[in-house]
């Protein structure tokens, strides 16, 4: 039996034999358990040790679905030699970057500053102080791909502690005081009014438009890896949106408008009418940049169509089990790393949601319906709660000595062929692009797991492929159904499954909460808002405190104790707000109420603006961040501007709406000058200068008529209402809203009656709690949602 010496009482701690952190609950944490590198979990034990001791930290960041972190972890951390250095020079720390984003986003923070990139496994140096001293990635374990080995880089760092340490701890200081100063910078804008305006937006549109891959979709041009970006396709359906609702009904005017009237509506439109000096240019002009405008719009939908598309039919769609992985390593949308994270498919639903509500494209809903599948078979806790992350890796075969990369979702032809088959095989296969040899290219397979094997991906249409055979469409989708359905049978009798991380995230619930309600609303199954009632249910259940209104940030064999971070609040309102919207329930209006309020408190700068990443006084947190980067998942702040404007017009509150507008003015130099890494934000933006459009049914939900306006209402894509179902039973939105309780009341001839129809069903379209006439049919309210 070999050992590595550890500090802890001198005890050694033995290959095999469980450390430390056997005792956590995280996943991540707990792959690392019989590691003979003598890990501590983040904490006073490991820090008290580091001062005492006089040793650098290095700290360890990734998460348990990480391919590149179970690399690093099975190259070095299980190497006895490279641990044994590791245990005699270092304090050794195991952090979870998704149970505790706090030590993730600093660090990692001083990893991109100071190298340029990042990424995971994130390995940084600490003094026993915390401050960091160098920073990277992944390391080979020894020095090779032109990198820096592990070992030798452990050797180096611990050479210069011992003979510099006074050097090592200024330039840990100095680290963090230059990104307190960077981050600090960017809320300078605050104090110098930066202007926010529609001009933001079209700098975005313009970055997307040049930057746009019109041969795979995407926007970062041809290079790759490719991921998708659900948070840039949000931006760019609501930039469409709001460019045709500028625009409304303006060709039915332009020809009765007298020159003021022309000038007026240009004004309003942002057109310079400088050159004009007669009616016919004021109105050829105008007419000239409504329809560039429209061009526009119908290009920000067609960018992301056609994206859509393309990571529909590419291998990081899994064709057969469901759902997507994280992201393709080649350009083509075809390699991916292959874990599924449950924020991607929350997302990605939402994406395909939308264009379904715009376009009315079945093919858009059947993606929706794909993940939503995925995620309820693979994802969900029986309780309710969605799981985080299934892994990249699993064995091939049971048995098998060694995980590998894809294992469970790639296949090589013979298999197809001996599980499907002659006949429909060869269509499976054509369709998908399967090849004897197999369809990796080599140079995407750096460690030659996929040698030979297929990852399916949609070579043709469903029309190219039918004409191919000669069949007809419908017999083709029923081959191709078939196939999908044996091959997915003989994945999960056949093959070991990939682990799973089962912890449940309150933040990434509360994506996946918005998700399932988008599509419960445009697709009409009423599982789709059981899941997320259930979802939310397990929050309030087993995540919540209610006492002290603290919502917590993971759960798994019961809560964990790491309070919740701004993101586990802003992304849970938002998806409160949807259910509301969808039920009409009003505890979800309360609860997100109280979380709001709550979340104000806890992590909003009442000087400058915008909302902290951790509350004030967290411990071993050098650097409280607000973060400002929509990237894999929206920033909290864009989604808090939109929550805080959408709460504030339903529950009349203008201290949420000057919350909102106080945090888009402390990030409005950010956003004037590199939006491209705010799209979230962006879109937020344009909801607070476009305003909310308010949309009250008056009525109870069993009658027939109220039902046919809510259906009407949700078969449109408006992103900047706020909908409402009016009733004397609202006892929370009349005591909050009194617009609401003044039509309750006048239309609802004596309140008394409650559950009789005592009244005719109507809507109501208000804009600044300012309302239209009563809408009292189908037709009518057609034609006002139309120019919404």
């Amino acid at each position: 039996m070999t050992t590595s010496l550890s500090s802890d009482n001198n005890r050694p701690v033995v290959q095999g034999e469980l450390n430390r952190l056997s005792k956590e609950k995280s996943p991540y944490l707990l792959q690392h358990a019989n590691n003979p590198v003598d890990w501590y979990p983040w904490g006073e034990e490991a820090f008290e040790k580091a001062r005492n001791e006089n040793k650098l930290i290095f700290l360890s960041v990734g998460y348990s679905t990480c391919h590149w972190c179970h690399v690093m972890a099975h190259e070095s951390f299980e190497n006895e030699a490279i641990a044994k250095i590791m245990n005699e020079h270092f304090v050794n720390v195991k952090v979870d970057r998704e149970t505790q984003p706090d030590v993730d986003r600093m660090y990692m923070l001083f990893v991109q500053y100071s190298s340029g990139s990042g990424g995971w496994p994130m390995s940084v140096f600490l003094t026993p102080e915390l401050y960091p001293v160098f920073g990277g990635t992944y390391f080979p374990p020894d020095d090779r791909y032109g990198r820096t080995g592990f070992s030798t880089l452990l050797k180096r760092i611990a050479e210069l502690w011992k003979e510099q340490p006074d050097n090592l701890r200024k330039t840990g200081t100095d680290a963090i005081e230059q990104l307190r100063k960077y981050t600090e910078s960017k809320g300078e804008s605050f104090t110098k009014s930066t202007e926010l305006n529609m001009k933001i937006a079209q700098k975005l549109y313009h970055h997307f438009d040049t930057r746009f891959d019109n041969e795979q979709g995407g926007f970062d041009g041809k290079s790759e890896p490719k991921f998708p970006t659900p948070v840039q396709l949000h931006f760019l359906l609501r930039y469409y949106y709001y460019i045709l609702a500028d625009l409304d009904r303006a060709d039915e005017r332009f020809a009765i408008m007298s020159i003021n009237e022309i000038r007026n509506r240009g004004a309003a439109l942002g057109i310079d009418f400088k050159d004009c000096t007669n009616e016919a240019q004021f109105l050829n002009k105008l007419k000239e940049v409504v329809t560039s405008r429209k061009q526009v719009a119908e290009n920000s939908l067609k960018m992301v169509k056609f994206t859509l598309k393309k990571i529909a039919m590419g291998g990081i769609h899994d064709h057969v089990g469901n759902g997507f992985h994280r992201y393709s390593t080649d350009k083509y949308w075809h390699i991916p790393h292959f874990e599924k994270m449950l924020y991607d498919q929350a997302q990605l639903l939402m994406s395909f949601v939308d264009v379904y509500v715009i376009t009315k494209d079945q093919y858009f809903a059947e993606v929706a319906r794909d993940i939503v599948t995925y995620v309820e078979r693979d994802l969900r806790d029986p309780d309710g709660g969605f799981y985080s992350a299934e892994d990249a890796d699993s064995y091939s075969h049971e048995g098998a000595e060694h995980k590998l990369e894809g294992a469970f979702c790639v296949w090589e032809m013979s298999e197809i062929k001996e599980i499907l088959g002659d006949k429909n095989s060869e269509i499976f296969c054509r369709h998908y692009g399967v090849k004897s040899d197999g369809n990796v290219d080599p140079s995407k397979d750096i460690q030659g797991e996929l040698k030979h094997k297929n990852v399916l991906i949609e070579r043709y249409t469903l029309e190219e492929t039918a004409e191919h055979f000669n069949i007809t469409l419908d017999q083709l989708k029923e081959i191709l159904s078939e196939s999908r359905k044996e091959l997915l049978k003989y994945r999960f009798e056949k093959r070991p499954k990939p682990h799973r991380d089962d912890k449940i995230l309150a933040a990434w619930n509360g994506l996946m909460i918005t998700g399932l309600v988008r599509a419960y609303e445009a697709l009409r199954d009423k599982k789709f808002l059981d899941l997320a009632e259930g979802a939310a249910k397990f929050l309030k259940e087993k995540m919540y405190i209610p006492e002290k209104n603290i919502l917590l940030r993971s759960f798994r064999e019961g809560a964990g104790d790491v309070e919740g971070f701004v993101d586990d609040y802003s992304y849970l309102i938002e998806g409160l707000l949807h259910l509301y919207q969808s039920s009409f329930n009003e505890s979800y209006l309360s609860w997100a109420i109280e979380l709001q309020d709550k979340q104000n408190q806890l992590f909003y700068d009442e000087q400058s603006g915008g909302y902290y990443n951790v509350k004030e006084g967290t411990r071993d947190i050098l650097l409280r961040l607000k973060d400002d980067h929509d990237g894999a998942e929206p920033s909290a702040n864009s989604v808090s501007v939109s929550n805080l404007i959408l709460l504030s017009n339903i529950v009349n509150n203008p201290d949420y709406n000057a919350k909102a507008e106080q945090t888009l003015k402390y990030f409005a130099g950010a956003l004037n000058m590199m939006p491209h890494s705010m799209s979230a934000m962006v879109a937020s933006m344009m909801l607070h200068i476009k305003g909310v459009k308010q949309i009250m049914v008056i009525g109870r939900e069993q009658n027939q008529i109220v039902q046919q306006f809510v259906e009407t209402i949700r078969d449109q894509f408006i992103p900047s209402k706020t909908f409402l179902l009016a009733k004397p039973e609202n006892e929370l939105l009349l005591e909050k809203n009194e617009l609401v309780k003044a039509i309750v009341q006048s239309e609802f001839a004596d309140t008394s009656k409650k559950g009789e129809e005592d009244n005719v069903p109507s809507v109501h379209i208000c804009e600044n709690f300012t309302c239209g006439m009563p809408i009292s049919n189908i037709e009518d309210l057609l034609d006002k949602l139309k120019i919404m």
